[in-house]
């Protein structure tokens, strides 16, 4: 395994001392560098009660002509998802001239309701536990108030009505819903989605549904993310099987493993769960109330999207993503798959896309790229948002 920094083998011991007892929300709060420690620069705040942390990276030559870049994680994880690499993606984008903003979502980090239920739980991310009143937000939650308060806290900061949002699995799977139950779809000038689809091409997805039960199970009890924090340090037999969920072994740096079980693993939400249920037994992602199947109405989404795909993807396999892709209604839309199959200097999985040691030569350049051929010079103003038609862009197909 690649070496830890001294600071970061201290806390590992502390971890290891404390792991029956404690949940080790100090060490994260402590870590030796703020790229793993949870979002607290500032704070957004939805209208439902939530509180949750922002980190933000300014560039020191910021372009004018560039709109703010939003990251967003996926399920079970916080922020740090995205930094836990040394040489990560929100540093690349700051290189060319996109500030960036990184959240928490809701029931990740430090996040909770403001009151004092974020007392209580302030205690419990102490201990082996869950935390108090958060087990029934659902995706559809963070849709309806984690994005809009998202959106309108980097328009107070810098003036912009509009960003791009960048999701990896959940983070960009909300998007497709955003667009089609937000009255102000606009506010998103460009996506890319990263291992993020809501159609799955093989269905049951039995593995998944046995995972999903069984999570759910632990957590009535405990906190499944804080009982995983040991495996940063220790490996147990057999747990190939579950990481190769997550990523691929030799794509990835030892380093960065155990960064991610450390620093980055939280609780699922047993609603959130329950949500994602159906969606692997039947293959379309439907809202928390089985009302709306969000995959029917993906011709409705138009805002200029890149997809991007991991061949050894097992979550959002390559054909889940060719079917979510083909389904949207955007006439700006492109689809980059990779892998040794594409020519790529590794084979790709869930996360790979995001911690690949060949991620900063392969993969940013390509997201750049991509958004630096549609980002509007003037940056439009907000008052012509609601009216404005879709800004001109070069056409490029799947």
């Amino acid at each position: 395994m690649d070496r830890l920094s001294r600071r970061e083998w201290a806390a590992a011991a502390l971890a290891l001392g404390l792991s029956g007892l404690s949940g080790c929300a100090a060490m994260r709060r402590n870590a030796p560098s703020p790229d793993l420690r949870p979002c607290t620069d500032e704070y957004a705040y939805t209208d439902d009660g939530w509180r949750l942390g922002v980190r933000r990276f300014r560039p020191d030559r910021p372009s004018p002509g560039k709109l703010p870049v939003v990251l967003c994680h996926g399920l079970g994880l916080n922020a740090t998802f995205w930094t836990i690499t040394d040489d990560h993606l929100p540093s690349k984008l700051v290189e060319a001239g996109y500030e960036v903003f990184l959240f928490d979502l809701r029931a990740s980090g430090e996040n909770s309701r403001v009151g004092a239920q974020d007392r209580v739980n302030r205690f419990l991310r102490e201990t082996p536990f869950r935390e108090s009143g958060e087990s029934s937000w659902t995706l559809d939650d963070v849709v309806r108030h984690d994005m809009p308060a998202i959106l309108d806290h980097v328009q107070r900061q810098t003036g912009h009505g509009q960003v791009n949002w960048i999701g990896h699995s959940l983070g960009g799977m909300v998007m497709f819903p955003f667009q089609q139950l937000s009255n102000e779809p606009y506010r998103i000038a460009n996506f890319v989605g990263m291992g993020s689809t809501i159609i799955q091409a093989t269905t049951p997805q039995k593995q998944m549904l046995s995972a999903n039960g069984g999570i759910r199970s632990l957590l009535r009890v405990a906190s499944a993310g804080r009982l995983g924090r040991p495996l940063t340090f220790y490996r147990m037999p057999g747990m190939e099987k579950i990481d190769r969920f997550y990523y691929t072994a030799e794509n990835v740096e030892p380093r960065t493993v155990a960064r991610f079980y450390g620093y980055t693993l939280e609780d699922p939400g047993p609603a959130a769960l329950r949500q994602f249920a159906p969606y692997l037994r039947h293959g379309h992602l439907l809202s928390a109330d089985d009302r709306m199947d969000y995959a029917e109405h993906l011709p409705e989404v138009v805002v200029p999207t890149l997809m991007i795909a991991g061949e050894s993807d097992l979550i959002s396999d390559v054909p889940s993503t060719k079917m979510t892709f083909d389904r949207l209604g955007s006439p700006d839309k492109t689809l980059l798959i990779f892998g040794e199959g594409q020519g790529s200097l590794g084979r790709y999985g869930h996360c790979d896309l995001v911690w690949s040691k060949h991620a900063p030569v392969e993969i940013f350049p390509a997201v750049i790229e991509w958004l630096d051929a549609r980002q509007p010079t003037p940056t439009p103003s907000p008052q012509a948002l609601p009216s404005a038609q879709p800004l001109p862009s070069p056409q490029a197909g799947g």
